[in-house]
């Protein structure tokens, strides 16, 4: 299931919870998926979103490794003048 975030500031009707933006939604337990579908739609009191899905973040390791180019060291020459 989808953990999802809060983009405006409400009090659930359900539980008088106030979340903040940035919460995390539900703040504990699960939520029933109407009501994630109810608060992540224009279907509610305030007719705007009110959360959304967070975006899964990728871990450190699986990030693509971009190796920066050596830098070349200027070639000596052997010939005297």
């Amino acid at each position: 299931m989808s953990e999802y975030v809060v983009i405006k500031k409400f009090t659930d009707k359900e539980d008088k919870h106030k979340y903040a933006v940035g919460d995390r939604y539900p703040y504990r337990g699960f939520a029933k998926k109407e009501r994630l579908e109810e608060l992540s739609s224009k279907n509610n009191l305030r007719g705007e979103p009110m959360i959304e899905a967070k975006k899964a973040e990728k871990p450190k390791s699986e990030e693509k490794k971009t190796s920066e180019p050596k830098e070349e060291k200027p070639k000596r020459s052997n010939s005297k003048k």
